[in-house]
């Protein structure tokens, strides 16, 4: 009797054993990286541009206060080379979008001076990555940004312009570009990127200068 005690006590642990094994999660499968690789993709985000307190400067006031408008929608187009697990080069073409800015002036008389900003540009960066196991990476960029600024001024109220006054400027200009993301792969082609990214002194001061900042989604493709 104590023989099958024993005997039966050892088939309950064996079955215990075999349940746990059957109940425990499989791995999750490694997501490799192949290297080198061409890809492209596109975005969309939205962004902001960071300008001065005096910009958009009304020529003869003496009092004025300035409305920075809000955030837009911009867009974007990417190319990419992967050389190395943890590094690749990009290029891409992006349209920032058409800011708003007024300045309404007060003082010797009452009205506005009304700014619309369109930034586009190409860029290249060079991209450091650190991937992980479950699809996901992180990585960072550091570039330059060459940007296409013009603007387009008009008035409204008691105040003008002076007569001679660049009512459409336009400027062209290299800056520095840096940026963080995340990715996560959806197949061994495919993934999603979210980015943040950030060009300091943009346009000149004609057509306005200040920090821009976007942040985007989009998908990726690998050859």
């Amino acid at each position: 009797m104590r023989q099958l005690r024993v005997f039966g006590l050892a088939l309950a642990c064996a079955g215990a054993a075999h349940a746990q094994q059957q109940a425990a999660p499989k791995p999750a499968p490694v997501m490799a990286v192949a290297v080198p690789h061409w890809y492209i993709g596109g975005a969309i985000g939205q962004t902001i541009f960071d300008m001065p307190d005096d910009a958009v400067p009304a020529p003869g006031a003496t009092d004025s206060t300035l409305n920075k408008g809000r955030n837009n929608t911009g867009y974007k187009a990417f190319a990419g080379y992967r050389l190395h697990r943890n590094f690749a080069l990009e290029g891409a073409y992006a349209d920032y979008g058409t800011f708003v800015a007024t300045r309404s002036v007060t003082a010797p008389v009452s009205g506005d001076l009304n700014a619309k900003i369109r930034i586009r540009g190409w860029s290249l960066d060079a991209v450091g990555i650190l991937p992980f196991n479950n699809g996901f990476s992180v990585f960072g960029k550091l570039g330059g940004l060459y940007a296409r600024s013009s603007a387009s001024y008009s008035t409204s109220g008691g105040y003008a312009l002076p007569a001679d006054a660049n009512t459409y400027p336009r400027s062209r200009e290299l800056a520095f570009k840096y940026g963080i993301g995340l990715a996560y792969a959806l197949t061994e082609r495919a993934s999603l990127r979210l980015e943040y990214e950030v060009a300091k002194k943009v346009g000149e001061e004609n057509t306005v200068e200040g920090d821009l900042q976007a942040l985007f989604a989009g998908l990726q493709f690998r050859f």
